[in-house]
C-alpha cells in the first residue's frame, strides 16, 4: 500500500493523518491531534505562538508516521492551514511576532480608513475590506508599533513558517497568498507596496536532508505546497466543480464553489481565492458558525432537545453576530441582537432562533453565489453540521434546496491528501473518488414559506440596527 501523510493546521488544533494514495480514503488508527487555544484580549487581539505551532506539527507528523501499517510506503506530505494569518520573522527566519490570526480585530479602524482610500483593491486581490485579511493587520502593525515592524525582515503565513522550521522551505504557496489581501490575482504577484517584505511564491514540493524536528526519513519526503483550509475542505468533500457547492459549518461557516477561471470582477459580497494558477474558489464566510452553538450550550445550559419546536414559533428575531460579521456585508463592527424576548421565552426557543438566524446568513451568501452556481448541488460538511440533523433540516428549509450530507469528517485533511496525490501524478483531484453521502435532506416547502417571511423580518432588523461603519483610525 502507498500512502500520503497530511497535516491540517487549524485555529484550535493540529491534526495529522494517513490516506491511501490510490483512493484518498483515510487509514484507520493513524490520526494524531494536539489542541491549542488562541490568546485573546479585550482589545481584540487573537494570536498563537508560531514556534509552538511548528512543534505541534512535527509531533503530530511523527506520531502518525509511527502508526503507519507494516509494508506501507509513504509517498509525501500534504498540508492544509487556516487562511488570513501572518507571522513576522527576522533575518534568520525566527518568529519575532506571534501568529496574528484571522479573527484579530485590532486593525478595525485602519481597515475602515483603507477602504475609503482604495475602494477598487478587492477586485485585484479577491479579498473584501475586512479585519480578517492581512493587508489591514500589517498596516496596523506598521503604524502602531513601527519598531517591531522594522525588526521583521519578512512576513509569512503560519503554513510557510511551519515548513521553514520543519524542512527549510523559504517560499509561500499561491493558495495561501491568494487569501491574504496582499496578492494581486490579475498580475499573479504580490502588491508592490508589500513585495519587499513577502516571500517568493513557490508551489513545488520541498524536502530536507535532515531536520531538527523530524526523523530523517520523514524530512526527506516531498512536502507539497500548502492549501488554504477552506479550499482543501471543498476538495475533500467533493465540491470540485461549479456543479457542487460546499456548505460548511465548523467553528465558523462558509459556502464555496470552485471555478476553472477567475471572474473579471469580484461579485459583490463574496471573496475569491486560488488553488493554483488555473483553479479559483468563490464564496462567503461566516465568523459565527458552530461557535454560536458552543456559546448557546455554555450560556443557556440547554437541557431539552430543540426538535419539538416549530419553525419560527418563538417570536424572536436574532442577529447572530457574536464576533462581528463577514459575508456578505463585511461589517466587522456589527454585534449580536435578540429582539422579541418575554418572560415566557425559553432557552430552547432562544437556541432555535439562533440556528435559524445562522441559516439566514447562509441564505444571503447563496443569493450572491446563485449567478455563478444557479443549480449547484449543495454538499454539507463540517463537524458542526454533521453533529446536528436539526440544523441540517433548518438549512435545507431556509435555502429551499436539498442538502446532501458528506460522510467525510475531516474534509480539509482529505483535501490536502488529494492535492498531494495530484502533484504526485496519481490522478486529478476532479477525478478522485467522491466521499460517501450519508443522506439527503429535502426541504419542507411549508417550512420554506415560513422561513421566507421570518428572514424578511431578520433582514429588516439588520437594516434598522446596522450602525454606521468606522471611518477613522481609533
Amino acid at each position: 500500500m502507498k500512502a500520503i501523510l497530511t497535516l491540517d493546521l487549524g485555529t484550535s488544533s493540529t491534526r495529522a493523518r494517513l490516506y491511501d494514495a490510490e483512493t484518498g480514503e483515510p487509514l484507520a488508527g493513524t490520526t494524531s491531534q494536539l489542541s491549542h487555544l488562541p490568546q485573546t484580549t479585550a482589545e481584540g487581539a487573537s494570536t498563537l505562538d508560531a514556534d509552538a505551532l511548528a512543534r505541534e506539527a512535527a509531533t503530530c507528523a511523527q506520531a502518525t508516521w509511527e502508526k503507519m501499517p507494516p509494508g506501507c510506503q509513504l509517498l509525501g506530505v500534504g498540508l492544509s492551514c487556516f487562511w488570513h494569518s501572518v507571522v513576522g520573522i527576522d533575518a534568520v527566519g525566527d518568529a519575532i511576532t506571534p501568529v496574528l490570526l484571522w479573527n484579530d480585530r485590532r486593525s478595525a479602524g485602519h481597515v475602515a480608513r483603507l477602504k475609503l482610500e482604495n475602494q477598487a483593491l478587492p477586485n485585484k486581490t479577491g479579498c473584501p475590506w475586512h479585519t480578517s485579511y492581512v493587508y489591514g493587520r500589517l498596516t496596523w502593525l506598521r503604524e502602531t508599533d513601527p519598531a517591531l515592524f522594522a525588526r521583521c525582515k519578512q512576513f509569512v503565513t503560519p503554513a510557510a513558517y511551519v515548513l521553514r522550521k520543519l524542512v527549510g522551505a523559504t517560499g509561500e504557496s499561491t493558495s495561501m497568498a491568494s487569501a491574504s489581501g496582499l496578492w494581486d490575482q490579475r498580475q499573479q504577484a504580490w502588491l508592490p507596496e508589500w513585495v519587499h517584505i513577502l516571500p517568493p511564491i513557490f508551489d513545488g514540493p520541498v524536502s530536507a536532508e535532515s531536520s531538527p524536528f523530524l526523523p530523517r526519513q520523514l524530512a526527506q519526503l516531498p512536502w507539497f505546497a500548502p492549501v488554504g483550509d477552506g479550499l482543501a475542505s471543498n476538495l475533500g468533500c467533493g465540491a470540485v466543480s461549479p456543479e457542487r457547492l460546499a456548505l460548511m459549518i465548523g467553528t465558523s461557516g462558509a459556502m464555496r464553489v470552485l471555478t476553472p477561471t477567475a471572474l473579471p470582477n469580484l461579485p459583490d459580497g463574496l471573496w475569491r481565492y486560488q488553488l493554483d494558477q488555473n483553479r479559483y474558489a468563490l464564496g462567503g464566510a461566516l465568523t459565527n458558525g458552530g461557535s454560536v452553538w458552543a456559546w448557546l450550550e455554555q450560556t443557556l445550559k440547554l437541557s431539552r432537545p430543540l426538535d419539538g419546536l416549530a419553525p419560527d414559533s418563538h417570536g424572536l428575531t436574532v442577529l447572530p453576530f457574536l464576533a462581528g460579521e463577514r459575508a456578505p456585508l463585511w461589517r466587522d463592527d456589527l454585534t449580536a441582537a435578540i429582539i422579541g424576548l418575554s418572560a415566557a421565552t425559553t432557552p430552547e426557543q432562544i437556541a432555535r432562533a439562533h440556528l435559524e438566524a445562522v441559516a439566514y446568513r447562509f441564505a444571503a451568501i447563496r443569493e450572491h453565489l446563485r449567478p455563478v452556481a444557479p443549480k449547484a448541488e449543495l454538499i454539507g460538511t463540517g463537524a458542526g453540521l454533521l453533529a446536528s440533523p436539526l440544523w441540517q433540516q433548518i438549512l435545507a428549509d431556509v435555502l429551499g434546496e436539498p442538502l446532501v450530507i458528506s460522510s467525510e469528517e475531516e474534509a480539509s485533511s482529505r483535501g490536502a491528501a488529494l492535492w498531494a496525490r495530484e502533484q504526485l501524478g496519481l490522478g486529478r483531484i476532479e477525478d478522485a473518488p467522491l466521499p460517501e453521502i450519508l443522506h439527503r435532506v429535502e426541504p419542507n416547502s411549508t417550512h420554506t414559506e415560513i422561513y421566507t417571511e421570518a428572514r424578511q423580518r431578520h433582514e429588516a432588523l439588520l437594516k434598522l440596527l446596522c450602525p454606521a461603519p468606522v471611518t477613522q483610525t481609533e
